[in-house]
């Protein structure tokens, strides 16, 4: 019965088209279909006031494509996207590729109702499954990543792309323990693929400018420091490059950075 009206609600508050949704919103600049014109409004909003954010979104996910291919040499097939939103043009599922296993996680019902709905008939429940749960409750994800069908006795790979911003009453004191217990948790050999806006390459008086602008546009967020990244990956193992600009891994490539910090870890043997 709760389950019941679990699906009921999902459903519900997906189909609140009057009002912008996180989700949706970012499923519309990635060129996805699961949004409305409160949605887009508010995108449109956000690109008049706040021009290249599109691109910039766009070279995080970038990163997280060539993190993969990383993660899939190494031999991971089982991969859990953390605080996925909806997927969309170039989703975790569609880097993978057959024979491995992707588990989206999110805490929105509208994310994951859309998710589901964008996935019925696409793939087989062996290669994907979309679940309701908050990244920072490590136990709930985790057991329902192991209810999807991962073995949670292998490595896995955690990929958690420009959603840190959006948790704004979490300390990243608080953050880092999450991490950690993921660490912990997770076969040795396991991989945590991160990226997150920063307000290291702003002046001050530039962040006085922009967080406003996408407050108003979107939600509340949270840039932060090169320090506190460091603090949130405290006690993984980073692999090279280290912390650097999502457009400088693997390697420096030459494009301009983007303001969003990448970086790839492996928990210790």
């Amino acid at each position: 019965m709760e389950a019941h009206r679990f699906e009921e609600r999902a459903v519900t508050d997906a189909l609140d088209v009057d009002r912008p949704n996180l989700a949706r919103a970012t499923d519309y600049l990635f060129g996805g279909g699961a949004n409305f014109a409160a949605d887009r409004a508010a995108v449109q909003e956000l690109l008049a006031n706040h021009p290249g954010f599109e691109v910039r979104l766009q070279a995080a996910r970038t990163f997280v494509a060539r993190a993969v291919r990383e993660a899939l040499a190494r031999g991971h097939d089982q991969f859990v996207d953390l605080g996925s939103g909806i997927p969309s043009v170039g989703a975790l599922h569609t880097s993978t590729g057959y024979g491995t296993r992707v588990v989206y996680v999110d805490v929105d019902p509208v994310a994951v109702a859309h998710t589901r709905e964008s996935l019925l008939g696409a793939w087989t429940d062996a290669h994907v499954a979309v679940r309701l749960a908050d990244l920072r409750d490590v136990g709930t994800v985790l057991a329902e990543a192991a209810a999807s069908g991962l073995d949670l006795q292998r490595p896995v790979t955690l990929v958690c792309n420009s959603v840190l911003q959006w948790l704004t009453t979490t300390d990243t004191e608080d953050l880092a323990a999450v991490f950690a217990a993921y660490r912990t948790a997770l076969a040795p050999g396991s991989l945590l693929v991160l990226s997150l806006p920063h307000a290291d390459l702003l002046p001050h008086y530039a962040l006085d400018e922009v967080v406003p602008v996408i407050e108003q546009s979107i939600g509340p967020v949270r840039l932060r420091r090169r320090a506190e990244v460091e603090t949130l990956i405290a006690g993984w193992d980073v692999l090279d490059p280290g912390l650097v600009d999502v457009t400088a891994w693997p390697g420096p490539s030459g494009a301009e950075p983007a303001g969003y910090y990448a970086v790839v870890c492996a928990s210790r043997p």
